[in-house]
């Protein structure tokens, strides 16, 4: 009986380390870049067209990513292990002095490339911080957001939806922090191709959230105050006293005034209308005074007259809709009530806005309001 019971504690301890023993050690990747290289040779071929090719590439470069971050958060761990590295209390500097005394070279490369990458402080001096965060680097959102871009031109909206949520939820790994934008406007984009308003709406609000100026009540009470002032030189007043530079935020202004404007709520529109004329204008302004120091706002027409000197800033103005901006920004404060507002915006673009069909535009709807 004795010897059964024995051969039974034997028989489970092995059972116990059976996990242990089998565990595989992931090989090490050849290259420890592959999934940058094959995600720039994705990018290349979207460009010039190829998107079967693209769409390989990509999933060839999560692959490479899965690989890379397997091998790399079995070594730290492993790395991390030993009693002697744990009597570094998991200060960074002090675990790297004992890895260095190791000769753990592929951990201490691992670790300085992040720490190189983040900053120390991002993972609060800490070891375990640093593998923490390198085991949660299996998604790969530049990859999926590359994928989801090639089924919305495929109009596979369904699948496009997968893969940019995807990105989305995974924006934190992100490489270039912005791009959680543009995979924002992607998804609104869809939203409103299958008449999605809720989630349109949703994913413009989520581009500004992090936006001081559309989250300051004060800043926002203020303009509103001033584009209700029916006294003359209002207008001007708007211009010389505000400014916006979350300029990401552009297109999401601009959206937003269209869809509330449509939806009937006009203060939202006018709201969102000024933000985005406001924040067009202080990427122009900002751009006059890099190539002219001296300059200084003083009136409408006077800078629409500077910056038609500068063919870049006239062309990025009409990539970005910004004179489409400020005529429906005209409107909008013209059915608010102020007239005289409305007017000198008309005046201004009607006599030097660098865009024949916009100063148009501005020359008739004075023409209708004349007295």
């Amino acid at each position: 009986m004795k010897k059964f019971h024995c051969v039974l504690i034997i028989i489970f301890s092995v059972a116990l380390c059976v996990p242990l023993f089998s565990q595989v050690r992931p090989k090490k990747p050849a290259s420890l870049t592959d999934d940058i290289r094959l995600l720039r040779n994705a990018r290349a071929v979207y460009r010039n067209g190829s998107y079967g090719t693209a769409l390989r590439y990509a999933e060839e470069a999560k692959t490479a990513r899965k690989t890379l971050i397997a091998w790399e958060t079995y070594t730290l761990q492993n790395s991390l292990r030993p009693a002697e590295v744990r009597r570094a209390n998991d200060v960074l500097p002090d675990v790297l002095a004992v890895l260095q005394a190791r000769e753990d070279f592929d951990a201490i490369e691992i670790i300085n490339r992040y720490v190189r990458q983040k900053g120390a402080s991002f993972f609060n001096n800490s070891a375990s911080e640093v593998v923490s965060y390198v085991s949660k680097r299996n998604a790969y959102p530049e990859a999926d957001w590359l994928v989801g871009s090639v089924y919305v031109l495929e109009g596979e909206y369904a699948l496009a939806k997968q893969y940019l949520l995807s990105a989305w939820s995974n924006a934190y790994l992100l490489d270039v922090n912005d791009e959680q934008y543009d995979i924002l406007y992607d998804l609104a984009n869809i939203a409103y191709i299958e008449k999605d308003f809720n989630n349109y709406e949703k994913n413009l609000l989520l581009v500004l959230s992090n936006d001081s100026f559309f989250k300051s009540k004060n800043f926002n009470d203020a303009l509103m105050l001033t584009i209700r002032n029916k006294n003359a030189g209002s207008m001007e007043k708007f211009f010389t006293l505000f400014r916006s530079d979350d300029y990401k935020s552009l297109p999401a202004y601009f959206k937003l005034a269209e869809y509330y404007e449509s939806a009937g709520e006009a203060e939202k529109a006018l709201k969102a209308n000024a933000l985005g004329v406001l924040t067009g204008f202080t990427k122009m302004y900002n751009a006059v005074k890099t190539r002219n120091p001296e300059f200084e706002y003083a009136d409408l027409s006077t800078f629409l007259r500077e910056i038609a000197a500068y063919g870049d800033i006239v062309e990025w103005a009409e990539q970005n809709n910004l004179w489409k901006g400020f005529c429906d920004f005209a409107v909008k404060v013209r059915n608010n009530g102020n007239s005289v507002f409305a007017d000198d915006i008309y005046a201004s673009l009607a006599a030097n806005v660098p865009d024949n069909f916009w100063k148009n535009y501005a020359q008739r709807a004075l023409a209708v309001h004349a007295p």
